[in-house]
Formats: structure tokens, sequence, C-alpha cells
């Protein structure tokens, strides 16, 4: 990553227009809604239409476990998501003329090391701990150094186990392209420094399954450039 970018934060499991809209006063820069998979903050495509309608501008990521591209991209545009974030999904089997930018889950073992392919380098890698139950949220940490090595050739979001105890050190050590938060403290700011998230990703089990318009990010001051897909 570009060490003069500010990092991005992505707040997730966003299940109302009120916390939308509150999480981007807290410092988020996209907002992510779970449309599919087996959790507590999931919402209908009609629910995640009315937030994205409410905070237009925001990008709004659609979260979902083993969709077909089909389904995909139906429960994307109704529910007015920008970009998707997909787990337990084959990212060498899912169509490269995809019209939407996509982020690929892949999980890390405790010893660092992954769990899951990389996919094609033109997608963001989301990273996050393993677990036996959970695809997401599990409010545990990994070995940074496993991150920190994708992170230097590609935009990684970085998940697991953040919180105002550890992010700043985080992004320092591994200086990911943005940070993945299931919630975030009212104080949070965006300075990669006094970044204060809870833990990071939506709770998704494993037990959903195995099956498996272009955005930029503004130029400032600090140089930031185009968002990678």
């Amino acid at each position: 990553m570009n060490p003069t970018a500010r990092t991005i934060v992505k707040i997730c499991g966003i299940t109302r227009v009120e916390d939308a809209r509150a999480a981007i006063d807290a410092g988020a820069d996209w907002l992510g809604i779970v449309l599919k998979g087996e959790s507590p903050r999931r919402v209908d495509a009609a629910m995640a239409r009315t937030i994205s309608s409410a905070v237009d501008g925001t990008p709004v990521v659609a979260v979902m476990v083993a969709p077909t591209p089909e389904e995909a991209l139906e429960l994307a545009r109704r529910a007015g998501a920008t970009r998707v974030q997909l787990h337990r999904v084959d990212p060498f089997r899912w169509p490269a003329e995809f019209p939407l930018p996509v982020t690929f889950a892949v999980a890390v073992a405790a010893d660092g090391s992954l769990t899951d392919t990389l996919p094609p380098e033109k997608h963001i890698v989301l990273l996050d701990t393993s677990d036996a139950r959970l695809d997401g949220g599990t409010g545990r940490t990994f070995p940074w150094e496993a991150a920190r090595v994708v992170a230097a050739t590609r935009p990684i979001l970085l998940a697991g186990g953040l919180d105002a105890s550890n992010v700043a050190a985080a992004v320092t050590t591994v200086r990911p392209f943005g940070v993945d938060a299931r919630d975030v403290d009212p104080r949070a700011r965006r300075a990669r420094a006094g970044l204060r998230v809870r833990p990071c990703g939506p709770r998704l089990p494993r037990r959903a399954g195995r099956r498996a318009a272009r955005l930029r990010r503004p130029t400032d001051a600090a140089g930031r450039g185009a968002t990678p897909r």
C-alpha cells in the first residue's frame, strides 16, 4: 500500500439507516450489508435498498456467503449496492466479466497460513481469522505477518479481532488498503492511529454452505489513487 494513502474504513453488518449514518459520522468510507448467509445481521434486499438510498454517495458493499454469480448480481442490484464481498466462493470460477467490483474473503489460520487461494490480482482480498463455524466476525486476530506479506503486493482489507487496543499497530504493521469492522465506536477517527473499532466482519456461520459501478477513490491531499476492483 502507498504509505501516504489514507486507510479505508469499512463497517459491516449494517441493519438500520440510523446505524449507517452513525458509521459514516464516525469515519466509515464503505458500508457492508449482509444479504446472504446465516447471520443475525442479515437483512433483505428491500431494507438494504432503504439504507443505501439514505446514504447516497457512500459505497455500499453487498456481503454474501456462497452465492451464484446470478444471485449475487441480482441481490446487489436490488439492494442498491455498488460492490460485493464474497465468502466461500471459488474466485477462479467467478465470471471475469462480472460487472461489480468484488472482494474475496480468504481465511488465515492460527499459524499464519492462508486456508484459501488468493484471487486474481484485480480483486481486493479480505483477510480474516479462520474459524470452524464462522465465515467472519470471529473477534480473534491472526498473525499479521501473513497479511503484511500479502499487502505488500496487492490491496487487502484487514479483519480479525481489531479493536481500539490494536488497530493502530495493525495498520502500521500491515499497511492495508483498508480495515473491515463489524462495529465502530462513536469517537472513531479516520486517521490510522486514532481508529477505534470493535470485532471485525459480519458473523457468518460456515454452515451456510460451500457452493460456490466501478468505484474510484477520490484523490485528496494525501495522494489517494483509484480503488481496485
